[in-house]
């Protein structure tokens, strides 16, 4: 059920209404109950055979945080930590790699091995990440291990359960019983609904409309102009902002609506000065699990670190495919040489050209993040550089018309949105519920509501991690 869809725009206020009113009548508990039913149906939905590996991960991931906890040698938490972390990577390597890895032993071989081709469950890689956050907070006693009830609603919860954000489970089990105001929950619940109504803004208004200019460039690279390959490879660009940003505003808003807080995921990334600052605010919840449970472990029990090869392994969590490692070892590098710059040079750049040169990395890095191949990524990223075909506009044209249209509106204000004006989550977090504002987020919403009914809408691009 995507977000974006008018099944989950009537299932959202039915959950959020029996919610609420169950808790009121009932208290937290028969509340959390609702909640938990509703999440697993989510979940069940699109694939109801997916629901059983979601809740076996669940129950495995809970018993092994229960026998760390009553383990007093330190040697026995350890291997109860490895085999969590052991079974939780080979469940993520089963269902992503797998096919991958013997299309590589097949090419070096050269025998032809049978690929299992298994569907891909829906949010693993963030459901995984989840309870491998759990697993070490408990291994190092951060948090008690919660029940499973607590743990069950957690780790599926539909707001993020899909696509993040990536959360800690001691930070959402904590709400499940707290207390708020009728009336703090009632500004939570209207802040929720303008952060969810602009990220439904951007993703079937903004998203969509830079993703049928970039479709039909990457699908034609070989024939692009210069002008072309820079106007289709920023498209993609915006749109994955979009794309993913808007989910994590729908996801934060829905979260809002049930009375929930978590964590931000974007803050207006393309305003970076430098690569460190870009992932400061770009999926900031990963940026977050590989500061704290992969990058620094490493400082810890080598002495150094590879920031390199953390963020080659954020790429190859994206999935399978040598542009998503190309993708994650270009931002390893690029973070290397930014933490060497700021050691070594007491000059500091200008704000200008720290942003334009952190802006071009990334819009190249994207290239190679959205090709279907390597060769196809340097088609592209070649077409950047001036060569003899440098103004062609016929593809362009044919997907850009260069005169107002519906596509040519949301593609301008989109450009201006990502650039110059302040985050949804800032607009979100100054709103106060008042007549005036209660009028706007409806006009938004219906605004949306009715593009959304005259345009096809795509899945979320990181549905597909």
């Amino acid at each position: 059920m995507s977000f974006s869809s008018f099944s989950f725009l009537l299932f959202l206020p039915a959950v959020a209404l029996v919610y609420a009113g169950v808790r009121r009548f009932a208290g937290p508990r028969p509340a959390q109950a609702c909640l938990l039913v509703a999440s697993l149906v989510f979940y069940a939905l699109p694939r109801p055979s997916h629901l059983p590996l979601l809740l076996v991960s669940i129950l495995f991931n809970w018993a092994v945080a229960r026998r760390m906890a009553v383990q007093e040698d330190p040697g026995r938490r350890k291997n109860w930590l490895r085999l969590g972390l052991v079974a939780n990577v080979a469940l993520l390597a089963s269902f992503k790699y797998v096919d991958f890895f013997f299309l590589q032993i097949g090419r070096l071989s050269g025998f032809e091995l049978p690929m299992p081709h298994w569907d891909f469950p829906l949010g693993i890689s963030f459901f995984t990440l989840t309870q491998v956050m759990y697993l070490v907070d408990c291994y190092q006693k951060l948090n008690e291990p919660i029940s499973l009830f607590d743990h069950a609603t957690v780790v599926s919860f539909f707001p993020y359960v899909s696509s993040g954000p990536i959360v800690r489970a001691k930070e959402i089990a904590d709400q499940f019983g707290s207390a708020r105001p009728a009336g703090s929950r009632t500004e939570m619940a209207s802040r929720g609904l303008f952060l969810f109504t602009q990220g439904l803004a951007k993703k079937v208004v903004f998203a969509d409309s830079f993703g049928a200019v970039a479709d039909a460039g990457f699908a034609s690279v070989a024939q692009l102009s210069t002008v072309e390959a820079w106007a289709f490879s920023l498209a993609y660009t915006l749109q994955i902002y979009f794309d993913f940003s808007g989910y994590s505003d729908m996801a934060v808003g829905a979260a809002w609506i049930l009375g929930f807080d978590i964590p931000q995921n974007f803050k207006a990334p393309y305003i970076s000065k430098s690569i460190s600052e870009f992932w400061q605010r770009w999926h900031i919840s990963l940026s977050n699990f590989i500061t704290s449970y992969l990058y620094m472990p490493i400082v810890r029990s080598m002495g150094k670190a590879t920031l390199r090869t953390s963020i080659v392994a954020a790429g190859l969590w994206h999935g399978p495919g040598w542009t998503y490692i190309l993708f994650g070892l270009m931002h390893g590098v690029a973070l290397a040489l930014n933490q060497v710059w700021k050691k070594k040079s007491k000059r500091r750049l200008p704000d200008g050209v720290g942003w334009a040169l952190t802006f071009l990395f990334v819009n190249a890095s994207f290239i190679v993040f959205r090709s279907p191949s390597l060769p196809a990524a340097w088609q592209m990223l070649k077409g950047l550089l001036p060569h003899h075909n440098l103004f062609g506009r016929e593809l362009l044209a044919t997907v850009v018309p260069f005169a107002p249209s519906v596509l040519l509106r949301p593609v301008v204000i989109g450009t201006v949105l990502a650039f110059f004006f302040k985050s949804s989550w800032d607009l979100a977090s100054e709103f106060r519920p008042t007549w005036r504002t209660s009028m706007g987020t409806a006009a938004l919403l219906v605004a949306t509501l009715l593009f959304l009914n005259s345009s096809v809408v795509k899945q979320f691009v990181y549905f597909a991690f």
